[in-house]
């Protein structure tokens, strides 16, 4: 097979010749379909040194492609191009040029289609110097395609070979000037050949004053998002790249290059504005030469590509292979030692596009970049710490008012039980003696039918008849009263239970019912509205597993919105408009797929799609200096998908209502 591809066509006859004592030896195995295959093209060689006759050659390929064609039937994707390569050749030798163009292209198609670069390669080689022979340009064409290709290969042996063999046809790749930059510096080449083009229209000199006004430019961004679009613009502006994509790693972008994976942090393409804080991992992506980007976070040195699609080491890179960059440069990005990302530029345009003048440019703009980057990241943290200082303040303070409304509301139900108590204590004390002085009372009247005048003055006065029917029923009534507010006690005492470090069983139906009596006070009618009517239909609740104090938590955030938002909606209507549209809010419960869902409804006037994206950002609100804090539902969110492990969204229309959607597991 060597011997072949570099012309030694004698020897790869002997070698051929012995090899076929020892090929059933081989049968089965991939050597077999290979031998037929080179076995055919030498022989076919071998006519253009009269080594044989050619029947005796014909017959020789004949045999070898009967063999080929039954393994192509089978597998066509790795025996066809063969098949055809051969089939080019023979009708080479035979004159018939018609039908050795129509095989030498499809052989080409096929062994690229179906990824065999070698005999990729092959065939570009042969059908060139089939053109060659002819007196055709086209031979230039095909000897470039097949330059690249062993090139891709890794096969540099043969690519040097051809540069020797054919620089007539290679004039367009060999009058490139190799690079002069010096491996000692901080860079590293990849290839064999590193170009600078003639053709480049690139300027060769970048004044101080370009350096300074790139250099301001990063240090005068603090914003990690600005530095990171201010950062892709200079790049590709200075570099004479047409793409350029940034690296960085996640949390925070420590050095731990073990436990931290390489993000793309941003991205951006010719003329087009950059793509910022995408934070793909560079895994997932398409846009980049994997294998370059590791070398060089391994190396932690700049790497040049004057031609990437004939560096040998990238060959095999499925980006290098699927868009044929030209001209690449990857370039760490450190900051005292430490390793903070990957800037990867790309020139589709023309090789050798990165001289030393934008390399050493690059390098500036990296240190300086990884110095700005750091102190927008600094930046970034300490803006991230106030914040979270604000709303850790104010939640303290949202939770101390719901702690004091919680002791308050249990204060009153314990002292509302003592009383309680003893009043219901009496009443059933009191009502069999009742019972027994009424049936007294008869007994006299039934005994004494006609009392002296002052009894029955007095009967009448006070109306005795009436009392003995109605006092029994004021009795149960009172039992009735004692029974409500015994369970206004109770439910009190739901609401302001203290949660455990751990979960309980809680039933969602008294929470709910017992937030909605510590609102009765705003859902009662006033002078400006009717009562607001709450529309309960409860579904059948298992018991859940939950921070019941939390969970009511959520319930008066989301309820007590929704006041809010019924009395905003009737703003500019009177009493009897609202009264015939009511003010309504709805609670429905049911259980769907192992999870509780609570939907809370209201006919309010919604809220637009602007405010709805931000109605559980911490500190947003929309309602007045004073009226709000912005932390209820950010709170209610937290606690129902942080800590329960739910879901809390939002639907809302406007003109219509807004109804907020709460799934916990069951």
């Amino acid at each position: 097979m060597l011997c072949f591809l570099f012309g030694e066509i004698e020897h790869a006859q002997n070698y051929t010749i012995e090899c076929k004592n020892y090929l059933v030896a081989a049968q089965g195995l991939v050597y077999e379909p290979s031998f037929y295959f080179y076995d055919s093209l030498i022989a076919v060689a071998t006519l253009n040194l009269q080594l044989q006759e050619v029947s005796e050659v014909l017959q020789r390929v004949e045999q070898n492609q009967t063999q080929l064609k039954h393994w192509a039937h089978y597998a066509p994707m790795n025996y066809q191009h063969k098949v055809d390569l051969v089939e080019a050749e023979k009708y080479r030798v035979l004159g018939q040029k018609a039908e050795a163009i129509e095989f030498y292209d499809k052989a080409i198609f096929l062994a690229k289609a179906n990824e065999y670069i070698q005999e990729e390669a092959l065939a570009n080689e042969l059908a060139a110097k089939f053109y060659l022979d002819w007196g055709k340009s086209i031979a230039g064409e095909y000897m470039i395609n097949a330059y690249y290709a062993y090139a891709r290969w890794g096969a540099k042996a043969k690519v040097a070979d051809l540069e020797q063999r054919y620089p007539q046809l290679l004039a367009f790749i060999l009058k490139q000037t190799r690079s002069p930059l010096s491996i000692n510096e901080t860079l590293f080449t990849l290839g064999s050949v590193t170009c600078t083009s003639s053709s480049s229209s690139i300027s060769d000199s970048l004044d101080l004053a370009t350096i300074l006004k790139a250099s301001q430019n990063l240090s005068s961004e603090i914003e990690i998002q600005k530095l990171l679009a201010s950062l892709l613009h200079i790049a590709i502006e200075n570099a004479g790249a047409d793409k350029c994509v940034l690296m960085l790693f996640r949390d925070d972008f420590q050095q731990d290059i073990q436990e931290h994976q390489l993000l793309i942090k941003g991205f951006i393409t010719g003329e087009t504005e950059p793509v910022v804080l995408q934070n793909i991992p560079i895994e997932e992506s398409e846009e980049i030469p994997l294998k370059l980007i590791y070398k060089v976070q391994h190396e932690r040195q700049t790497a040049v590509l004057a031609d990437a699609r004939i560096d040998p080491i990238l060959a095999n890179d499925l980006y290098i292979i699927r868009q044929q960059p030209k001209s690449i440069l990857c370039s760490p990005v450190l900051n005292q030692g430490k390793f903070l990302g990957v800037l990867y530029l790309e020139n589709n345009l023309v090789t050798g596009a990165f001289t030393r003048d934008r390399i050493e440019l690059l390098n500036l703009l990296c240190t300086q970049a990884a110095i700005s980057l750091e102190n927008a990241i600094l930046y970034q943290k300490s803006q991230q710490a106030l914040e979270d200082l604000q709303q850790a303040n104010l939640q303290i303070v949202q939770s101390e008012k719901m702690s004091a409304l919680g002791n308050l509301v249990a204060g009153v139900a314990h002292e509302m039980n003592n009383p309680l108590g003893f009043i219901a204590a009496t009443i059933k004390q009191a009502q069999p003696t009742i019972a027994d002085l009424s049936e007294h009372i008869k007994l006299y009247q039934e005994a004494l039918p006609n009392p002296g005048e002052e009894i029955t003055e007095h009967a009448e006065e006070i109306d005795l008849d009436y009392s003995l029917d109605d006092l029994p029923k004021m009795m149960n009534a009172m039992v009735m009263a004692c029974d409500r507010l015994r369970n206004i006690s109770t439910s009190l005492r739901t609401f302001s239970r203290a949660d455990r470090d751990y979960k309980v069983p809680f039933n969602i139906h008294e929470g709910i019912d017992s937030t909605i009596l510590i609102l009765k006070h705003r859902l009662k009618a006033n002078e400006q509205r009717p009562a607001i009517e709450v529309i309960t239909e409860y579904g059948n609740l298992p018991q859940v597993d939950c921070f019941p104090g939390q969970l009511n938590q959520v319930f008066m955030n989301i309820l007590a919105n929704a006041i809010d938002a019924l009395d905003e909606s009737n703003t500019g209507r009177n009493f009897e408009e609202i009264k015939a549209n009511p003010n309504k809010i709805t609670i429905q419960t049911s259980v769907q797929n192992h999870n509780v869902i609570i939907s809370i409804a209201d006919n309010g006037k919604g809220m637009s799609e602007s405010v709805k994206q931000k109605i559980f950002d911490h500190l947003f609100t929309t309602k007045g200096v004073g009226k709000g804090t912005g932390l209820g539902l950010a709170i209610a969110r937290q606690i129902i998908e942080e800590t329960h492990n739910g879901k809390l969204s939002c639907h809302s229309v406007v003109g219509k209502g807004t109804e907020f959607m709460i799934e916990i597991p069951a």
